[in-house]
C-alpha cells in the first residue's frame, strides 16, 4: 500500500486555502492512479490539480462564423490560427504560455505527440487524409505561445456550438465546469438565436455566469449601441460584462504598428477586461471546491458500481480489448501511420530545402518561409543581403533610365543638328540644349555611382560572411532532421511505456487497496479540511460533501477482487518503420560567391561640353 503521507509537510509557510486543499488531493491523486478501473476519474482529478495550479481558464464560446478565431488571433496580436476558412476549428485549442514556442496533441488513448508550431493548421483545420486521421484520434490539443497575455490567464477556444433537441445549443458540460470564466462572442447585429438563449439559460442551472464580446465594430451600417442594448433586454439578467471589439482592426492594428486602428478596435479594452477578472483569487478558489464536489460525487458513483460488476472480470477484459481487439489495433496503427507519414513528409521537404537554391534571391525565398532556418547570424546577413539586392534593383533601373535618356538625347540633337552626337561636342548654336540635356543625363549618372558605390559596400559584407552563414544554414536544417526524429522516437518510447503501464494494471487487479487507501484519505485528510472554514463552502454543501465522503467509505473492497495473470502484447516498433533518415540525404547549401554576386552594366561617364 502507497505510504500515506501527514498534511503538514506538504503545506507551504502562509499557504493560501486553496493552496492546502491541492496539497491534500495529490496524495490522493497518487493513490488512485494506481487503479485503471477509475482511470477516467483519476484523470478528471488530475485536471482539477493541474488546473488549479495553472493560470485561470478562460473559453472562447459561440456559433461559427462569428470570429472567435479572429478574437483570439488579435487578443495575441498574430495571425496564429487559421480563420474564414470552409473548416471551423474541429479541436479544444488550450492556448497557454510557453517560451517555447510547440504544439502538443493529446490522443484519446494517451499518447501525447509533440508538433512544431508551424503544424497548426494542419491538426486544427486542415482537409488532408491525414489531418483527417490525426484529428479523428484527438482528445485535445494545447499551443504554447510566448505572448504576456498568456500568463495570467489560459485561454480556450473551442469547437462551435452544435445544435441538440428541444432547440437547446449543445456544448461540452465537462469543459464548461473546468473553466473559470466563460466569455460568449457574438456578432454585432447578428442576435442571439433562441439555441443559445437556451443554453444560456441551462448555464445558469450550473452556477455559470458568461460574459459577452460583441465582435465586428467596425461594420458598416451597425449600431453597436442599439444592438447591445436589444440584446440586454432579451436575456442581459443572465450575463455579466459585455465589451464589443473588432478583432480584425485589432489583427490589422498589430500588423501595421497602427496605434489608432488598435484603440479603435477596443481590444485593449477586452485584454483589461479578462486581467481584472481572473484576479479574483476567491473566485477561483469557490470554483475549484466547486470542481471538486462535483468530482467526488463522480467518484462516489464509480465505487459504489466495483462490487456489482466483478471489478477484476470487467478489468481484465478492458486492459485484453485494449491490447488484443483487432478493431482498435487497426484504428491505432492508421493513426500512427498517419503520423508517420506526417513525420516523414517534414523530413522530406527539409531534407531538400536547399536543393534548388542557386542565386542569392532563392536564398532568401527560403529563408523568408522557413521559420526553423533562423537565428540572430542569419537575420543580420539576409537583412544586409536584402539590402544589396535592392540597391542592385535600384541601379538597374537607373541604368535604365540612363540609357533611355542618352537615346532620346542622340535622336534629339540629331534632328536639331543634323549631325550624330559625338564628344567632346562643339557646337555654340545648341548651346542651352547641350547644357540642359548634359546636366540631366549626368544627375542620374551621379546616382547611378552612389548606387554602385552602396552596392559595393554590400556585397563586401555578403560575400565575406557566406561561407559562415551557409554553415550554420546546413546545422539549422541538420538540427530540423534531429528534431523530427526525435518526435517520432518519443512517440516510439510512449507507446512502449503505454503497454509497460498497462502490464502494472494488469498487476494491479489482484486487489483494489489503493481504492481502499483512498477511503481512509479521504475520510481522514480530505473531509475535516473542507468542513472547517478556510473554503468558502455553505453548510449545506459541507453536508454534502460528507455524505458524499461516507458512502464511497461505505463500500467495502477489501476481499472483492480476484486476479490472474495475462499476456500483453508487445508493442510494434515505430522506430522499425523509420526507412526515412537513410532514404532522405540532406542536401546543403553549397553556394559560392559568384552566385551571390550581381552581374551589373558599368557605370555611365559623366558628360562634358
Amino acid at each position: 500500500m502507497t505510504e500515506v503521507k501527514t498534511i503538514e509537510p506538504l503545506v507551504k509557510e502562509n499557504p493560501s486555502s486553496l493552496q492546502q486543499l491541492i496539497e491534500r488531493l495529490k496524495p490522493l491523486h497518487v493513490i488512485l492512479s494506481q487503479n485503471s478501473y477509475v482511470k477516467d476519474t483519476t484523470r478528471r482529478l488530475k485536471r482539477i490539480i493541474d488546473d488549479s495550479e495553472s493560470q485561470p481558464m478562460l473559453l472562447i464560446l459561440g456559433k461559427e462564423r462569428v470570429g472567435k478565431t479572429t478574437l483570439i488571433n488579435g487578443l495575441l496580436g498574430r495571425a496564429l490560427f487559421t480563420g474564414g476558412t470552409d473548416q471551423p476549428t474541429s479541436i479544444n485549442t488550450f492556448i497557454r504560455f510557453g517560451e517555447q514556442e510547440c504544439i502538443k496533441a493529446f490522443f484519446l488513448d494517451g499518447v501525447i505527440a509533440t508538433f512544431d508550431i508551424s503544424k497548426l493548421h494542419l491538426i486544427t483545420v486542415s482537409d488532408t487524409f491525414s489531418a483527417q486521421i490525426i484529428r479523428e484520434h484527438l482528445d485535445y490539443i494545447e499551443v504554447y505561445i510566448k505572448h504576456d497575455l498568456l500568463k495570467s490567464v489560459t485561454i480556450v477556444d473551442s469547437v462551435a456550438l452544435e445544435v441538440g433537441p428541444n432547440n437547446t445549443a449543445y456544448f461540452s458540460q465537462t469543459l464548461l465546469q473546468r473553466v473559470d470564466e466563460v466569455f460568449w462572442v457574438l456578432r454585432n447585429g447578428s442576435p442571439a438565436t433562441d439555441d443559445e438563449i437556451n443554453l444560456l439559460k441551462k448555464m445558469e442551472t450550473f452556477a455559470i455566469t458568461p460574459h459577452f464580446i460583441v465582435n465586428g465594430i467596425d461594420q458598416e451600417g451597425g449600431n453597436v449601441a442599439a444592438f447591445i442594448e436589444s440584446e440586454k433586454a432579451r436575456y442581459g439578467h443572465s450575463i455579466g460584462d459585455i465589451v464589443s471589439v473588432s478583432a480584425l482592426q485589432a489583427l490589422e492594428a498589430r500588423k501595421t504598428h497602427n496605434m489608432q486602428l488598435l484603440i479603435d478596435s477596443r481590444i485593449t479594452e477586452l485584454t483589461q477586461l479578462i486581467h481584472h477578472i481572473v484576479s479574483d483569487k476567491q473566485k477561483k478558489t469557490r470554483h475549484v471546491s466547486e470542481q471538486l464536489i462535483h468530482w467526488l460525487e463522480r467518484l462516489r458513483k464509480e465505487v459504489e458500481m466495483i462490487p456489482t460488476r466483478e471489478p477484476y472480470i470487467s478489468a481484465f477484459e478492458s486492459v485484453e480489448r485494449h491490447n488484443s481487439e483487432a478493431e482498435f489495433e487497426f484504428t491505432r496503427q492508421q493513426r500512427d501511420r498517419a503520423l508517420i507519414s506526417s513525420y516523414e513528409e517534414e523530413y522530406e521537404n527539409v531534407s531538400v530545402i536547399f536543393s534548388n537554391v542557386q542565386t542569392l534571391y532563392q536564398l532568401l525565398q527560403k529563408l523568408a518561409s522557413e521559420l526553423y532556418l533562423r537565428d540572430a547570424e542569419v537575420e543580420k546577413y539576409e537583412e544586409h543581403a536584402a539590402l544589396y539586392q535592392q540597391f542592385v534593383r535600384d541601379y538597374r533601373k537607373l541604368h535604365g533610365e540612363y540609357s533611355m535618356e542618352y537615346t532620346r538625347f542622340e535622336k534629339q540633337y540629331k534632328k536639331l543638328s543634323g549631325k550624330s552626337l559625338a564628344f567632346p561636342i562643339v557646337d555654340p548654336e545648341n548651346e542651352e540644349f547641350l547644357k540642359d540635356r548634359i546636366a540631366t543625363l549626368n544627375k542620374i549618372q551621379q546616382q547611378c555611382i552612389e548606387k554602385l558605390e552602396a552596392i559595393q559596400r554590400y556585397e563586401v559584407f555578403v560575400c565575406g560572411n557566406l561561407y559562415a552563414v551557409q554553415n550554420r544554414l546546413n546545422e539549422l536544417a541538420t538540427k530540423r532532421l534531429k528534431s523530427i526524429v526525435s518526435q517520432l522516437s518519443d512517440l516510439n518510447i510512449q507507446r512502449k511505456n503505454e503497454r509497460i503501464f498497462l502490464k502494472s494494471y494488469v498487476n494491479k487487479l489482484a486487489e483494489f487497496n489503493c481504492i481502499v487507501e483512498a477511503q481512509g484519505f479521504l475520510r481522514d485528510a480530505v473531509l475535516p479540511y473542507m468542513e472547517g472554514e478556510e473554503l468558502p463552502l455553505s453548510e449545506q454543501e459541507k453536508l454534502h460533501v460528507r455524505n458524499t465522503i461516507e458512502c464511497i467509505c461505505a463500500v467495502d473492497l477489501t476481499h472483492k477482487a480476484l486476479y490472474n495473470r495475462s499476456t500483453i502484447p508487445e508493442p510494434d516498433d515505430l522506430m522499425a518503420q523509420l526507412e526515412f533518415e537513410s532514404k532522405y540525404k540532406l542536401v546543403g547549401l553549397s553556394l559560392t560567391e559568384s552566385d551571390v554576386k550581381s552581374d551589373l552594366p558599368e557605370a555611365p561617364n559623366e558628360l562634358k561640353i
